[in-house]
């Protein structure tokens, strides 16, 4: 045999065996699977949280497309340049684990088994609030209450005081024309649909607004008012049963005696609802809105000052040394009111004032008649000249009565403080004498709460304000001469930054803060 011949034989059996081998290797591979073709690991949950809530992380397994049930899976964390194991976890009827994580900081995490690894999930954490020290209280236009009180006990007179606090005002004297105001003390909104009236002592009569009297009593009786569309009614009651019914009027009118409208003796009414008491005047009962609106007319310079509680008492007494402090709030209270006054009856209440702060904060008797109550009359009694028929008022550059805003403390915010420019606080035109002056006083006042503070601006507030989905850092980035708040600045977590200036009072209602003054920003979780 030929070497050719023997040859070829052995070369058709070589072909055979490799196509069978291949055949075989290709059924191989489609039936055996490598350590870890086909298995997957699908997580969600990537999120922004806080460091005080909790978030899910979760994870799907499957096997070329089946969930695979009752498998273990690790949650793993990266730290310190590694990953490590958090907990394991086994998979559901549906191939699905969950858990919860509250990292306190952002953190990666990732899901494993032996045949899969998921992909990275990143949980970015943001401070759930941020500490803001502040200092002072109220808007910081013109006159600091604690302010005052400390020049007082320096020896400052009520003029001085007010000559300080309100730069090129002067103080005067203008006529006493013993007028009356009308001063809210029931009706606004949250006021109850009905009130009740009673005297403690003394009697009482009703009338309309013809002065024509309807019904009258004693201390025994008591008023209960309600509204209806066609004007305000009455009952009277004694001891639960009903005297007398009176129909809807326009207006009704309660006077006691032992006030101007009415000799005899002296009582105080209570007003259910209201907070406070009156001694004075009368009480005018009508219905401009949905509710009975209840005002108390009394003059100014004596019945509405004695019941105005805006300053302690106690700094008059002599103890305290803060009779000039009295003095000059009386002075600044009645320069607001003569200016309501001016203004003429607010429509939403039939007023003129409110007695909130709102306009100045009047309890009346309550005030009157309370701690040291005798001393804060005198402080207002010092400031009328009943002789010469004037009272003390201040007067601006133009020798107009002046608008005296006060505030209970000025505060310090970086390396300014003091008070602020009308402009600053209230967006309004400039007035001279409501520009900033330097106030070491209300710092220096001995008791002064509002010496130091710490507001808390949350995370859901921070959003709100700077128009940002999760806020990762604040920072106050100008101020005005007073040290208030003027401009902040905050970064979002995917790095943008929104820049927010605002008045010295709208940062102060925004924030909801004592007051604007402040200075040092702390991240909190």
């Amino acid at each position: 045999m030929s070497p050719s011949n023997s040859a070829a034989p052995a070369a058709r059996l070589a072909r055979v065996v490799a196509a069978l081998l291949a055949t075989l290797l290709a059924v191989g591979l489609s039936a055996v699977p490598a350590a870890a073709a086909g298995y997957t690991l699908t997580a969600s949950g990537t999120t922004t949280t806080t460091a005080t809530v909790s978030k899910t992380l979760s994870v799907v397994y499957r096997y070329d497309g089946r969930v695979q049930k009752r498998a273990k899976v690790d949650l793993q964390r990266y730290s310190n340049g590694a990953w490590t194991r958090v907990t394991t976890l086994t998979t559901s009827a549906t191939g699905r684990a969950s858990t919860a994580v509250r990292p306190s900081a952002t953190t990666k995490y990732r899901f494993k088994t032996a045949r899969a690894t998921s992909a990275t999930l990143t949980v970015t954490v943001v401070p759930g609030s941020w500490a803001i020290g502040g200092s002072g209280y109220g808007h910081g236009v013109g006159m600091a209450q604690w302010g005052a009180y400390q020049m007082a006990r320096e020896g400052s007179s009520a003029s001085e005081i007010l000559r300080h606090y309100y730069p090129g005002a002067s103080v005067g004297t203008a006529p006493n024309p013993w007028t009356s105001v009308d001063v809210q003390v029931l009706g606004r909104s949250g006021d109850p649909a009905t009130s009740t009236l009673s005297l403690s002592a003394g009697s009482w009569r009703l009338v309309d607004g013809a002065a024509t009297q309807l019904a009258t009593g004693t201390s025994a009786r008591k008023i209960s008012i309600a509204r209806t569309t066609s004007g305000v009614t009455a009952k009277i009651t004694e001891n639960g049963t009903v005297r007398q019914t009176i129909g809807a009027r326009p207006s009704l009118y309660l006077e006691w005696t032992g006030t101007d409208y009415w000799s005899g003796t002296a009582g105080t009414v209570s007003v259910s609802g209201a907070q406070g008491t009156y001694r004075h005047g009368r009480l005018r009962i009508s219905s401009p809105g949905s509710l009975p609106n209840i005002v108390n007319q009394v003059v100014i310079n004596d019945e509405y000052l004695y019941g105005l509680d805006e300053m302690a008492s106690l700094w008059g007494t002599s103890g305290y040394g803060g009779a000039a402090a009295l003095q000059a709030q009386a002075i600044v209270a009645r320069n607001y009111a003569i200016l309501a006054k001016g203004a003429g009856l607010k429509a939403s209440c039939d007023c003129h004032l409110y007695d909130d702060t709102r306009s100045q904060n009047y309890t009346g008797w309550k005030k009157e008649g309370g701690e040291a109550g005798a001393t804060w009359r005198v402080a207002v009694d010092a400031t009328r000249q009943d002789a010469a028929a004037t009272v003390t008022v201040v007067r601006n550059t133009s020798g107009g009565i002046a608008e005296t805003p006060y505030f209970s403390s000025s505060g310090r915010g970086g390396s300014y403080s003091g008070t602020t420019n009308n402009q600053d606080a209230f967006g309004t035109a400039a007035q001279s004498h409501l520009q900033h002056v330097s106030d070491p006083y209300s710092r220096q006042a001995p008791g002064n709460p509002y010496a130091s503070w710490t507001g808390v601006l949350t995370q859901a507030r921070a959003q709100k304000i700077f128009g940002l989905k999760w806020v990762a850092s604040v920072k106050i980035t100008a101020r005005y001469s007073s040290g208030q708040i003027k401009t902040m600045q905050a970064v979002s977590t995917g790095g943008s930054t929104r820049t927010v200036t605002k008045t010295a009072e709208g940062w102060r209602i925004d924030l909801g803060f004592r007051g604007s003054w402040g200075h040092a920003v702390t991240a909190r979780k």
